[in-house]
């Protein structure tokens, strides 16, 4: 990390998350049982992306992926004229995407281990979201791994 190894593991952390993120993948998995979900809309591929700003804000958006589950994204939509198409189909969109917005804040940040970057805690309130049972309290776990080119999130429902 050249230079970054002088700053705190927080503000090394802060640098790698800025910027926008594509999605690779997208596990749920049972914490009872420790078996994957696959009925998930989203496993195991997922299209969307998350931001990340220097001064604490973040986006994401999830939707199904037009590949994998081209069931899930109905073709021919027209914002313009949405009496064009069913709101059947129109509800898949609603039903298989979700978006949301707000400030984020790191803590119980670590340095990195090797090859492995700064891991720890994001948390932050989403302000507006697609889902209204979204609004509000979010927190995640983190992992940078090949200087902060690869992460993981994890997220415990």
């Amino acid at each position: 990390m050249g230079k970054d190894c002088k700053k705190s593991p927080a503000k090394v952390a802060l640098k790698c998350f800025v910027g926008a993120w594509g999605f690779i993948n997208s596990t749920l998995v049972n914490t009872t049982s420790n078996e994957i979900v696959t009925q998930d809309w989203a496993y195991p591929v997922p299209s969307g992306l998350s931001l990340f700003t220097p001064n604490g804000y973040t986006a994401l958006l999830v939707t199904a992926n037009d590949t994998t589950r081209p069931d899930l994204r109905p073709q021919g939509l027209d914002q313009s004229n949405p009496s064009s198409s069913p709101d059947s189909e129109w509800a898949k969109i609603g039903k298989y995407s979700v978006a949301g917005a707000g400030p984020f804040r790191l803590s119980n940040v670590t340095g990195e281990k090797g090859p492995e970057g700064p891991q720890g805690v994001n948390s932050g309130s989403f302000l507006t979201s697609t889902l209204p049972a979204r609004l509000g309290p979010f927190e995640f776990t983190f992992k940078f791994y090949d200087d902060c080119e690869v992460w993981n999130l994890h997220q415990d429902y």
